[in-house]
């Protein structure tokens, strides 16, 4: 460290290169917070993980304590995770520049008894808590919808389906098919509303497609969840406007997730990381009476992975975010009342989330206006190898079950190194390439013609 800096705190990281644990600090050097870490085999490596000292000072009064010793295998300990997702295919028909499995058209996909396995392993590690079929693309997967079926048969209220869209847009009927199978929410890919943004991102332009999925969730009563990936220069500009798009649009849309880029399988090779306090500076630029503070970290994992806030129309054609009602005290007795197994049901804007806010927030005298017009909006930040703090992993909120019965953080689970190996998938047999390609073995949905795929219509 030079003289100019300072280390706030300790922890134990990874090597980008090798993974291997090693020691970290954090360290505020000109207002910003970096990760050091030294590998003996690879020499020192340093990050910036955070824009200002003073917001990363102030987040941290929010979190739970992440300074415990971290299970030795990264499996989830206890029963913390609020959310288990379960990929049931590497196949997709897309092949987008950034891509968390790698997958690609062509990809292989998880038998229906080994998909219910996982479910099981799911319910014996913590209980029914939500879920969410992912992959590759889930909707390629002939046996979806039944999966759905037996997942709420086998006590899971919340089930989630991650999709880019395309065959809730071109499926006659396939959105109520999901809805009548029992799924609660579908978590949309949605990176902004210009077609640049989506030719830049998916190598497609989907605008339309986009709109065809919403049209088709608000005809079966599906809601539904925004999940823009924000890369910077691209459509980091756009994320006010994705806002403005969901109060559009709140019939259907029930809250707003942005994912900031993280470098795991396949991204595009540039320097566009960027830090969650700076995606939370850019968004309230985009958004008149929204402050980065207004923006604050949800309790149940560290402090540094999500921020959230909820808006709504102020009724002049603004917006009004209704953590400003909050300050810390109450912050603190609001989220002390919410269950762990509630957060996500709250942050997805379903039935049960109004209903633990309304009840939650009637005990702190907050006023929270009754209706369907707030709107959750969170950033999750996903810690890729160059920012990977192995405390905050095992306090990780977000799980994926393994062949093995594990359960094991989704960050380390998706994690590459710097020349692309995987840091787990390859270990289970199934899940992943064991190396990050471009996912090439079919050919990528293209705008106007119907949708790849076998089952085309059904």
């Amino acid at each position: 460290m030079g003289e100019a800096d300072t280390e706030l705190a300790t922890t134990t990281a990874l090597c980008p290169t090798c993974l291997d644990r090693v020691p970290g600090a954090y360290v505020a050097n000109d207002d910003a917070v970096f990760l050091t870490r030294t590998c003996p085999d690879h020499g020192t490596t340093e990050r910036e993980v955070w824009g200002s000292r003073e917001h990363w000072e102030w987040a941290s009064q929010f979190g739970p304590d992440t300074s415990a010793t971290a299970s030795d295998d990264l499996t989830v300990r206890g029963d913390h995770a609020c959310l288990a997702v379960i990929e049931i295919t590497e196949d997709c028909n897309l092949s987008c520049s950034y891509c968390f499995a790698s997958s690609g058209p062509g990809g292989k996909q998880l038998a229906f008894e080994e998909v219910v396995d996982r479910l099981e392993t799911v319910k014996t590690a913590g209980g029914a808590r939500p879920i969410q079929f992912s992959g590759g693309e889930p909707t390629v997967h002939d046996d979806l919808p039944e999966l759905v079926q037996t997942a709420s048969e086998m006590g899971f209220e919340h089930v989630e389906v991650n999709t880019n869209g395309i065959a809730l847009a071109h499926r006659e009927g396939y959105a109520e098919q999901l809805a009548d199978a029992g799924v609660t929410a579908i978590y949309l890919q949605f990176d902004g509303v210009t077609s640049e943004t989506y030719e830049t991102i998916r190598e497609v332009d989907l605008v339309d497609v986009k709109d065809d999925a919403l049209d088709a969730c608000r005809r079966a009563g599906l809601p539904v969840i925004l999940v823009p990936t924000v890369v910077p220069g691209t459509n980091d500009d756009e994320m006010g406007d994705v806002v403005r798009f969901a109060l559009d649009n709140l019939d259907v849309v029930r809250s707003v997730n942005f994912q900031p880029v993280a470098h795991f399988g396949r991204y595009a090779t540039n320097d566009g990381r960027f830090t969650l306090d700076e995606a939370a500076r850019r968004l309230a630029a985009q958004i008149d009476a929204l402050e980065p503070r207004d923006l604050l970290p949800v309790p149940c994992c560290s402090s540094y992975c999500q921020l959230s806030t909820a808006v709504m129309p102020d009724g002049d054609d603004g917006i009004l975010p209704l953590t400003g009602l909050l300050d810390l005290d109450n912050w603190d007795t609001l989220s002390g009342l919410v269950d762990e197994a509630d957060w996500m049901e709250l942050l997805a804007g379903t039935d049960v989330g109004a209903e633990t806010v309304e009840i939650a927030s009637s005990c702190c005298g907050i006023d929270v206006p009754s209706g369907g017009d707030v709107l959750p909006v969170t950033l999750t930040g996903f810690m890729d190898a160059d920012a990977a703090d192995v405390n905050r992993l095992d306090n990780c909120c977000i799980s994926v079950p393994t062949p093995e019965g594990d359960l094991v953080p989704f960050c380390a689970y998706n994690m590459t190194t710097e020349d692309g190996r995987y840091a787990l998938r390859n270990r289970h047999g199934w899940g992943g390439r064991e190396t990050v390609d471009a996912g090439d073995g079919g050919e990528p949905f293209e705008p106007g013609t119907a949708e790849p795929t076998p089952e085309e219509g059904e």
